[in-house]
């Protein structure tokens, strides 16, 4: 009689499946948090230094933060009112948001306080006094009701 094997042969679709896994398995922390750091690297270019200086404390005391926008030359969504992107006094990050927040504990410029809702964090610093000096501010200006916000003019 014939006995089958422990351990049944798989076909090329189900190897590729299995090396494709393993390829993808989930790696260390340090190497997540390496890569999150070489990702941030293009948008620290052009901050003004306290901003620069800042991101770079919160992204080694927080692993896995990184800046997903720095300089972009765009307008203030709905006015015509250019960003504090445009002149590298603006950045946004994602991350650990309990961590980022406790490294903004006392921070002199603005940031936003709605992640939740929108997915970043907006830290701006503008030694000139700007618009949004010591702001902590959530984005659209904090409406109070969505019936407020979307309200007809009649």
């Amino acid at each position: 009689m014939m006995q089958l094997a422990a351990t049944p042969r798989l076909s090329r679709r189900q190897q590729r499946a299995l090396e494709r896994a393993q390829r993808n398995f989930e790696p260390a922390p340090r190497a997540v948090a390496e890569r999150a750091s070489y990702a941030s690297e293009g948008y620290s270019a052009g901050l003004v230094g306290p901003l620069a200086a800042k991101l770079a404390s919160i992204q080694a005391a927080c692993p896995g933060t990184q800046a997903i926008s720095g300089i972009r030359h765009t307008r203030i969504a709905g006015t015509r009112r250019m960003s504090l992107h445009a002149q590298g006094k603006a950045v946004d990050v994602r991350g650990p948001y309990g961590c980022i927040y406790a490294q903004l504990k006392g921070w002199s410029g603005g940031y936003s306080t709605d992640s939740g809702r929108v997915q970043h964090i907006h830290i701006s610093y503008d030694d000139a006094g700007g618009r949004e000096m010591g702001l902590r501010f959530a984005h659209g200006g904090g409406r109070r009701s969505w019936r407020e916000a979307n309200a007809r003019m009649r």
